[in-house]
């Protein structure tokens, strides 16, 4: 199970990318691995190959690159500890508000807005559910047209 830290994402381990997002890795071949996600559903991406790390936005698709580095350890250091990503992309006080109305997380659970964005959702606290990571990369590649 992934590790529960005090910023909200998880570590889940090294796990193939074609076989936990496949609709999503013929569209980022770079990237083979899944490391972990954030609460919202942002993956967190690494090429085995390079050593890059990205993170993968699922609403607007597309994956930010960090650059390389030799260890996990160094990615959440260096990048999801940086006050843009933890505003920007990881939104600590977003999802307490949405845990406070919801719950906190089971492993391999995500809050998700519904809808979408992309599909109008507002992002709003009370506009969230709880739902499988998996079933939600899937779900929104298909609403992306990506299957």
């Amino acid at each position: 199970m992934g590790t529960v830290t005090s910023v909200p994402f998880r570590l889940i381990g090294d796990l193939r990318m074609d076989r936990v997002m496949p609709a999503w890795a013929e569209h980022y071949p770079r990237y083979d691995t899944v490391v972990g996600y954030s609460d919202l559903g942002h993956a967190f991406l690494m090429s085995s190959r390079t050593g890059e790390y990205g993170i993968l936005d699922p609403y607007s698709p597309g994956v930010k690159d960090y650059g390389s580095y030799t260890e996990v350890t160094e990615f959440v250091s260096e990048v999801l500890f940086d006050p843009n990503v933890i505003t920007y992309v990881l939104q600590p006080q977003h999802v307490a508000e949405i845990r406070k109305r919801l719950g906190p997380l089971a492993a391999d659970e995500v809050y998700i807005a519904t809808p979408y964005p992309f599909l109008g959702g507002s992002e709003a606290p009370d506009a969230y559910q709880k739902g499988g990571v998996w079933v939600f990369f899937d779900l929104v590649a298909q609403a992306q047209d990506f299957e």
